[in-house]
């Protein structure tokens, strides 16, 4: 059994504040222990399933997160910002179960650290009408390639949203959310049990819980909305794309791959204008 893990940070036990997360602040580097423990403990339950190989994708803002001599040795870790799936890297290359390890809510909504794929950029997606989560926008690239999204850790939003949209998911909650950035949080040791154990129970139960990948079968429209209309000028740079309104953008494709793509391609486009917060953040 091979199993691929997307980790993203917001998600994982112990953080709580978007500074955790942040390259160059002074909690960063304790949060990147806390992140090398839920994905040891993710890692350790897919073993004791019976897992022959496990692929570990570092999604988290520039793939820089995970330091591979903190990790189980038996882990292949995929690292670096320059990854044409981005979140998502890795998973064509075709595996038996997939598992979000440190996922949060959707921009706009109570979660901990809760956004939608870009800080600086990004106010709502949208999956062919339905407004999504960072969890669904990559959950239907893994299943783009067969591989069902067996298990998700994250907070109490993320988890019950997870729950209610993808039958027979698996899921651990690591904290509760208070506010975007406060959380009663379970500790680490506690939670790496739960993991552990929730893991395995996803991955021996995948056949008999029937888990069914993530797909789209008909054309796929993935609408964005922007937060300044520069950014979604910028955007519409990218192939397959329609403006659909001052900040929104629509990237379309055949299929979900298509689709992806283009979003991937004109968001990074899109980023490269800052809101106004971040160009005052700058001129500081």
């Amino acid at each position: 059994m091979k199993v691929y893990i997307t980790m993203d940070a917001e998600g994982i036990s112990g953080i709580y504040k978007l500074a955790q997360v942040i390259p160059g602040n002074s909690e960063y580097d304790y949060a990147r222990k806390l992140m090398a423990g839920d994905i040891n403990a993710a890692v350790a339950g897919a073993f004791d399933a019976g897992a022959d190989a496990v692929f570990v994708n570092d999604a988290h803002n520039n793939g820089d997160n995970l330091r591979i001599t903190d990790l189980d040795e038996r882990v292949v870790l995929c690292s670096g910002a320059d990854r044409p799936y981005t979140m998502a890297e890795g998973a064509q290359k075709g595996f038996d179960a997939a598992l979000l390890i440190g996922y949060h809510a959707r921009k706009g909504s109570k979660g901990v650290i809760s956004h939608s794929y870009a800080y600086g950029s990004m106010v709502e997606m949208w999956l062919n009408g339905k407004v999504i989560s960072e969890y669904e926008l990559i959950g239907y690239m893994i299943g783009y390639y067969g591989t069902p999204v067996v298990f998700i850790s994250g907070d109490d939003i993320v988890t019950a949203d997870a729950k209610e949209n993808v039958s027979g998911i698996h899921t651990v909650t690591v904290k509760e959310c208070i506010s975007n950035g406060a959380a009663s949080c379970i500790h680490p040791n506690v939670t790496a049990r739960m993991i552990r154990a929730e893991v395995k129970r996803a991955l021996e139960e995948i056949e008999t819980k029937q888990i069914k990948p993530m797909t789209i079968k008909e054309a796929v429209k993935i609408d964005v909305r922007y937060s300044a209309e520069a950014q979604a000028w910028k955007a519409m740079m990218a192939p397959n794309t329609e403006r659909i309104g001052e900040t929104i953008v629509r990237y379309h494709g055949k299929d979900y791959k298509e689709a992806y793509l283009a979003f991937v391609t004109g968001t990074g486009l899109a980023g490269t204008f800052g809101d106004d917060v971040a160009l005052y953040n700058k001129c500081k």
